[in-house]
């Protein structure tokens, strides 16, 4: 997993690993919910390396008891997997505010500013 999330991060890239193979349908169903990231079946790469096949007991057994499987993980469900990369694959690492908004700013500076008198 180090391996495709480091080359996700070198591409500028996301990624989200689906514990069954997508097919046409799954992959548009993926794209909407995870816009912009890269699609791998997680099951084949661990075919390739001859490693263990995940579905969603495995993993969250893999995730409950290694701590290395933490810390390469942003998220996970019943559907699959997203590592942790420096881009986020479903957005939940930025901001849900917008930013020309000042709300916040505004009422902390008016609520410090004390005027000319003291």
């Amino acid at each position: 997993m180090r391996t495709i999330i480091g080359s996700a991060d070198a591409g500028g890239t996301s990624l989200y690993l689906p514990f069954t193979k997508p097919d046409g349908a799954m992959r548009s169903e993926l794209a909407k919910s995870h816009p912009g990231a890269k699609i791998l079946d997680i099951n084949k790469l661990m075919q390739n390396i001859g490693g263990e096949q995940f579905d969603y007991g495995t993993f969250k057994a893999a995730y409950d008891t290694d701590p290395r499987v933490k810390t390469m993980t942003a998220n996970f469900s019943e559907k699959g997997i997203e590592p942790k990369t420096k881009k986020s694959a479903t957005g939940a690492n930025q901001a849900d505010t917008d930013p020309g908004d000042k709300t916040v700013s505004t009422m902390a500076k008016s609520a410090t500013d004390v005027g000319a008198k003291l």
